[in-house]
């Protein structure tokens, strides 16, 4: 028997009808753009130039990142000022044609060298701009008119003795790739004893005079050591930096060398790069267990985040960034995941000092905040004001020494 549709059917249909009316309608009208010679011959190739752009945006921006960051550099420093005028306690300095030097007009303690001769840079006296007059203390050498310098963050000339008058033996260690060199400084507290040892690490383009100003702040023997791909040491087997994924195995060998000469307790240290990398070891190593505490200034703990920040900087879109570095993993074989240690940092389980400056143009600050935050049991973050990258000591030697020597005083 055939049953007549009621009214709420009807009712029903007609809704579903009505309903489905503007849809048909739009798809419809989808068709016909699809279908038109203007979306042809205009929208498609439009489509296919962003296309172009962002692919080609981030090809060369792969090859900025390969230039700038991964590429060995072990280049002289390249002299940025020349000296119009010096005393016996200021000096005069005039940027060099194109040379660009931030530090000139910043108040803070920096070193004044020609690779040779030595000073050191205090407050600005007067002059701004490219031209300034600061407070000068010769430390190693003489300087004369017409000297063209650069300005250093190290702040300290060439080697422990010579800086500080700290006695240190250079030494051989054996590491996977061969051999590399450290300073070793002796232990000078009667109470550390030669049972602590702190392993020192730089960070990338930078050496070993990066340590010489907490070397005797450290309440422990010291080792700093070079690693791979530094002047004069084995390249790594990428011919890159690798930003803490095979140089954790360069601190082991110097841990090992430290254990094998005394050493119970380690202490690491690490600035910049050389955070990540002694961070790495920490989650990594067999020998992780001998360390008592660790000393990071200005860590990169996310080399991602780190690249982002500098695009950025340079005005690099966000989707070319992010295709950059897809790119750069294809071409140079980083794998980001691998060089994230921030998402780690739970698994840390030794007493960290932290040390950051808010203005620090390289490494986001904000990598170490979330890096405390993780685990503020065990870390404390010392934010610098106004301070520049791995440049806390060079805008407060006094906290900066202080916050050292009180950290390390726990584990005599």
């Amino acid at each position: 028997m055939i049953r007549s549709r009621s009214c709420r059917d009807l009712r029903a249909g007609g809704r579903a009808q009505s309903e489905n009316g503007p849809t048909r309608n739009r798809l419809t009208a989808m068709k016909k753009i699809f279908r038109s010679k203007l979306f042809r011959f205009v929208a498609i190739p439009l489509i296919g130039l962003v296309f172009l752009v962002l692919i080609g945006g981030g090809w060369y921006f792969s090859g900025v990142l390969e230039e700038d960051g991964l590429r060995v550099d072990n280049a002289a420093h390249e002299v940025s000022v020349s000296i119009t005028g010096i005393s016996a306690d200021s000096i005069t300095l005039q940027l060099l044609p194109d040379a660009e030097e931030d530090s000139l007009n910043i108040s803070a303690q920096w070193g004044v060298t020609d690779g040779v001769n030595y000073g050191r840079l205090g407050d600005i006296l007067s002059g701004s701009g490219e031209k300034v007059t600061r407070e000068f203390t010769l430390m190693s050498g003489e300087f004369q008119v017409g000297d063209e310098v650069y300005l250093d963050r190290t702040a300290f000339p060439h080697d422990p003795r010579s800086a500080k008058g700290i006695h240190y033996a250079n030494v051989p260690f054996q590491s996977e790739l061969g051999e590399l060199e450290a300073w070793y400084v002796p232990v000078e507290s009667a109470n550390a004893g030669p049972e602590l040892w702190a392993i020192v690490v730089h960070g990338r383009t930078s050496n070993l005079d990066a340590a010489i100003k907490l070397l005797d702040h450290l309440n422990a023997a010291s080792l700093t050591i070079n690693y791979r791909n530094d002047e004069g040491a084995p390249a790594s087997e990428s011919g890159y930096y690798d930003f803490g994924a095979t140089e954790w195995r360069d601190v082991e060998a110097a841990v090992q060398f430290a254990l094998d000469n005394g050493a119970k307790r380690i202490v690491l240290v690490g600035f910049s790069m050389g955070g990540g990398v002694i961070v790495n070891y920490q989650l990594k190593s067999d020998l992780a267990g001998h360390t008592v505490g660790m000393i990071l200034e200005a860590p990169m703990l996310n080399f991602g985040r780190t690249v982002d920040k500098g695009a950025a900087e340079r005005g690099v879109p966000a989707p070319i960034t992010a295709i950059a570095k897809m790119l750069a993993s294809m071409r140079f074989g980083i794998d980001w995941d691998e060089l994230d240690f921030l998402s780690h940092a739970d698994e840390l389980t030794i007493p960290i000092l932290l040390i950051h400056g808010d203005a620090d143009d390289t490494v986001p600050i904000q990598t170490s905040i979330e890096f405390e935050a993780a685990s503020p049991s065990l870390i404390d973050l010392q934010i610098f004001e106004k301070t520049g990258h791995v440049a806390a000591w060079n805008w407060d030697p006094e906290r900066y020494e202080s916050l050292i020597s009180e950290f390390t005083k726990r584990f005599d």
